[in-house]
């Protein structure tokens, strides 16, 4: 299934859809536009998407047969970027996307529909109003579809084939593998374990991409990014001793890397050491982990509360940050380890996961820097959970340039 997720500002099933907002419309006809006034009377599947999200290619060719199967005046597919638009079209010369591409450069239709992580899919009734917001594209049939069009109560979420869901995967797989540099065959698709670091664009955003336990890319990272996101640790325990040229506040100095790592079922903690060891080796540096006693605090569960998270049959890849700039905690099909991560991004203080709590959960809540009070009140609030003052353990990740060497010596990570 598509990872997609929408927070707390989404709109509701059974809502007005928020209007469009369209920096350009490109693949509709002379003279369309991209308003509820102009599309009333047919049915709108939005598919929020970009060029870097490797499981929105995946799904391209399932919403191209789909699109291509009904009569746009009853059903029309658009596809929603917040890309330069020399970029997308770029891209649509190598895989063309059916429906129309509507752009909007603002990003201003994310906010309003609540989309947090991409490829997510939106449909609209007839009526203009949100018919699901859950929906994944390998779940949409043409015949439900039209129903809807024709004003018959339908259910839209229907069984995923086995045959649909090969494509999905194996297309999704096949894009990871082309955004790495690793061609894209079958034998990287099928590959069993793999970590790989290759080079990134400086000057282009970073993206992660989970796809479940073990299994995700980081696109365009500084190591410290790669290394905060790889191993879900927050940014204060990885401690920069490079030198001048690679502090964090000239990041534009830094070489971009990108990193894929497919090891499913792989112990955590051989996991990161193995990833500790991929990015020490391409950026030529030395990583040691280093433990020592702190004040932290330890995230439990609050007595007789509902847990907001549960264990599901689906992928389990997702994450939680912290955003300083908007204030905002988003949780991301996330476990409640990385939500330990993005809290002690926020309070400035080791806090680690000791709750027992297993599954995962989404959501979003504002949260002022360093107000530990006020993240008790909302953890109990909106996931049952609490923090309470400790003495632990705690590992910090020391990083300095490696030497230089006529022959270049293992890197190893120390545990």
């Amino acid at each position: 299934m598509a990872l997609g997720q929408l927070d707390a500002g989404a709109p509701k099933v059974e809502a007005a859809a928020p209007a469009l907002v369209s920096t350009q419309l490109l693949q509709a006809p002379a003279g369309a536009k991209a308003d509820w006034r102009s599309l009333r009377g047919k049915v709108v599947v939005l598919e929020f998407w970009a060029t870097w999200c490797a499981p929105c290619i995946g799904e391209i060719p399932i919403l191209n047969r789909l699109a291509d199967s009904i009569d746009p005046a009853k059903v029309q597919f658009i596809s929603v970027d917040d890309e330069d638009p020399a970029v997308v079209e770029k891209f649509l010369k190598k895989k063309p996307i059916s429906g129309w591409v509507l752009l909007d450069t603002s990003g201003e239709m994310y906010k309003r529909y609540g989309v947090a992580a991409r490829p997510a899919t939106i449909v609209v009734g007839p009526n203009g109003k949100v018919v699901s917001t859950n929906v994944h594209p390998e779940q949409l049939q043409r015949a439900r579809l039209l129903a809807l069009a024709a004003g018959k109560p339908t259910t839209l979420e229907a069984k995923v084939d086995a045959k649909t869901q090969a494509e999905l995967d194996t297309g999704t797989a096949k894009a990871f593998a082309e955004q790495a540099g690793r061609g894209g065959g079958d034998a990287d698709a099928k590959a069993l374990f793999e970590i790989s670091v290759t080079a990134g664009d400086a000057s282009q955003d970073t993206h992660a991409m989970m796809l479940g336990a073990g299994s995700f890319d980081i696109m365009n990272g500084t190591p410290e990014t790669l290394l905060q996101f790889g191993l879900d640790m927050p940014g204060d325990r990885i401690v920069d001793q490079t030198g001048d040229a690679t502090k964090k506040d000239d990041a534009e100095k830094k070489t971009a890397y990108s990193l894929h790592v497919h090891a499913p079922g792989v112990d955590a903690r051989r996991l990161q050491d193995a990833v500790i060891i991929a990015i020490a080796s391409a950026a030529g540096l030395e990583i040691e982990r280093q433990t020592k006693t702190e004040d932290v605090y330890v995230i439990e569960p609050v007595k007789d509360a509902k847990s907001a998270f549960a264990v599901t049959d689906g992928p389990h890849g997702g994450f939680g940050f912290y955003s300083k700039k908007d204030e905002k905690m988003q949780l991301i099909n996330a476990t409640v380890d990385q939500l330990a991560s993005g809290l002690e991004d926020a309070l400035g203080t080791p806090v680690l996961n000791e709750s027992g709590v297993a599954g995962t959960a989404s959501a979003a809540f504002r949260l002022a820097p360093k107000d530990v009070e006020a993240a008790k009140a909302v953890l109990e609030k909106e996931l049952g959970l609490t923090l309470v003052a400790a003495q632990r353990p705690v590992d910090r990740l020391i990083v300095t340039a490696a030497p230089k060497s006529d022959s270049a010596a293992p890197v190893t990570a120390a545990k």
